[in-house]
């Protein structure tokens, strides 16, 4: 099977099934109302369209009348407001349902479990959310507006033709077969190719976000031109696509073409030998010749829905995929009140996606309002006890308790409300100073609790040394700033939101031991009879917890404070004895 040559993974293009195209219509939000009122204009069009031949062939026969006269200008007039309505009111359609399958696709992002984007590229979803909603949006539309008024103008037409002459109507069907015939040989072509072009656009876009963001890293090892080869690897996939789709349509325009020149002349000799024999008079045969070429696109049309709907089935494929993706369990129905008490483990297991597991059978408390510091060689599963508890990820088995309720009981917003995270990313947005220390928090900020913070955290420094002070404008992911800088300002956000349970992952792991040593004291200082629970190696940090526990293999090796742990846990002492560790303790 071809390979993705960004992502290094199977070419998907032709997966797909209905059911996931009638789980995106049913599930889409489609501006029903305004395609409905396109549906009745689309139709009044195609009915004021079966009006002019036979108007246009009376005065073409010498019926030079006021009322043919009038009747002629009328339903070209008509004609014209119609095409103008059909434009203004699909586009409204159109316009109105994709924002509504954007916002409907964007909220089921943010709900959706972790453990979806452990298998799914976040670039590639994203496409989905743009450039998937507006082509498969507007191809569905088209579809469902205009088959209608297709039905309809055939259904007004051929009888009208029939009253002329029944060898007239049988001329002018005798290509459906024809277009039958391609339109399902070209069908399944159209959807692998329509699919594939998401996919590509998806890998790309993925591509593409991954690399800019990680920008830095590509310079500081000079995998520019690597790089540099993948991306034009991956725009080189899409542009095959492409040409590929550009073939499919120039096969199609040239069997149309052929098809509907075959129709005229066919019906246009046919016609001409009626009209010869005396079975059809002037004004019959010059309204049948100019129904003919509408009647031929029509057929076409018709004929076309089906290869047109597998287009459209293969590129809203992944919008229906994505609208079935598992999502979280809010229970919104519990109440919002977390209770008080320790967070106790009890027979925790957990693996990722089906691999080994991670933690195995686990079981310890973390006391409330005490600093318990989480330890262990890398790899033993201390940042998935971390994950666990901010309830990104569910146990296989065992519970988490609060105050003894399972965590499972709890309402998840209100839960989450109650925790404060940093790790050693420091991730924010861009925007300004205040926004960033103000992210999340839902009641107003005054301008006193910001420098409190900022004075507690050590961020008043460089505020006060920027020129616009607050509102300060910061580079995206904070890459203007320091890595010191990063972490006092998001400390100085979390000192904000006031949570009651402090989740730190590797907080100072990425600073020099100077900052770290400070920005350790900040947490003591600042988070007082807060529940703490840190991931980390910083054993300066450690020697003030509580409590520390330690972690081997997904399993607790050992319990108690540093002094209790240097004398009973052979893994605790050798983690002391480290170099990085006899520095701290050098001091």
């Amino acid at each position: 099977m071809k390979k993705d040559p960004v992502n290094n993974k199977p070419d998907s293009a032709s997966t797909g099934s209905w059911r996931e195209f009638f789980y995106f219509i049913k599930n889409a939000g489609m501006s029903w109302g305004w395609i409905v009122i396109t549906i009745i204009v689309t139709m009044v069009y195609y009915l004021t369209c079966t009006r002019l031949p036979g108007s246009t062939a009376a005065l073409f026969s010498g019926t030079l009348t006021r009322n043919a006269i009038m009747d002629v200008v009328i339903n070209y007039s008509s004609l014209l407001v119609a095409m103008a309505l059909v434009s203004t009111v699909s586009l409204i359609a159109e316009a109105r349902t994709v924002r509504s399958v954007r916002r409907i696709m964007w909220k089921r992002m943010m709900c959706i479990r972790s453990d979806y984007y452990d298998e799914h590229n976040a670039g590639e979803l994203l496409s989905a959310v743009t450039i998937d909603t507006q082509t498969s949006v507007t191809m569905l539309i088209q579809l469902i507006v205009t088959t209608p008024g297709l039905i309809l103008y055939l259904s007004r037409a051929l009888p009208l033709i029939n009253g002329f002459s029944p060898k007239l109507m049988w001329s002018v069907l005798i290509l459906i077969p024809f277009y039958i015939l391609y339109a399902f040989l070209m069908g399944r072509w159209q959807y692998k190719i329509g699919r594939r072009i998401q996919v590509r656009i998806g890998g790309l876009t993925g591509y593409l976000t991954d690399r800019i963001r990680n920008l830095t890293m590509i310079k500081t090892f000079v995998t520019e031109r690597e790089e540099e080869e993948k991306g034009v690897a991956a725009s080189k996939e899409l542009y095959r696509a492409n040409v590929d789709y550009s073939y499919v349509n120039s096969v199609i325009v040239a069997y149309t073409i052929l098809a509907e020149v075959l129709g005229i002349v066919i019906a246009v000799i046919w016609g001409c030998y009626l009209l010869r024999n005396g079975e059809i008079d002037m004004q019959s045969w010059l309204t049948f010749f100019l129904f003919v070429p509408t009647i031929n696109t029509v057929l076409r049309q018709l004929t076309n829905i089906w290869s047109n709907l597998k287009d459209v089935q293969g590129r809203a494929a992944r919008l229906g995929g994505l609208m079935q993706a598992p999502l979280e369990d809010l229970n919104e129905s519990a109440d919002v009140n977390i209770p008080d008490g320790d967070i106790c483990f009890e027979n925790v297991s957990f693996a990722y996606r089906e691999g080994a597991p991670v933690l195995k059978n686990i079981s310890f408390t973390l006391p409330r309002g005490k600093v318990t510091a989480v330890v262990g060689l890398s790899g033993s599963g201390k940042t998935t006890i971390l994950r666990l508890l901010e309830k990104l990820y569910t146990p296989q088995s065992g519970r988490i308790t609060v105050g003894g309720v399972p965590l499972e009981e709890l309402n998840l917003c209100s839960w989450r409300d109650r925790l404060s995270y940093v790790n050693q990313d420091a991730e924010m947005f861009s925007g300004t100073v205040r926004e960033a220390m103000a992210y999340g928090i839902r009641r107003e900020v005054g301008e006193e609790y910001l420098r409190q913070a900022a004075h507690i955290s050590g961020i008043e420094k460089f505020i006060s040394e920027s020129e616009e002070g607050y509102e300060t404008e910061l580079a995206i992911w904070g890459s203007t700033m320091s890595g010191g800088q990063r972490q006092r300002l998001i400390i100085a956000r979390e000192l904000l939101r006031d949570a009651d349970t402090l989740l730190l992952d590797e907080a100072t792991s990425a600073l020099d031991p100077e900052t770290a040593l400070a920005i350790s004291d900040t947490f003591f200082c600042g988070f007082g009879g807060k529940t703490v629970v840190a991931v980390t190696h910083e054993l300066g940090f450690i020697t003030q917890a509580d409590r520390i526990i330690v972690i081997s293999n997904g399993t607790v090796n050992a319990e108690g404070t540093h002094s209790e742990l240097m004398e009973k846990c052979d893994i605790y002492r050798r983690l002391v004895e480290e170099q990085s560790y006899q520095e701290v303790f050098a001091k």
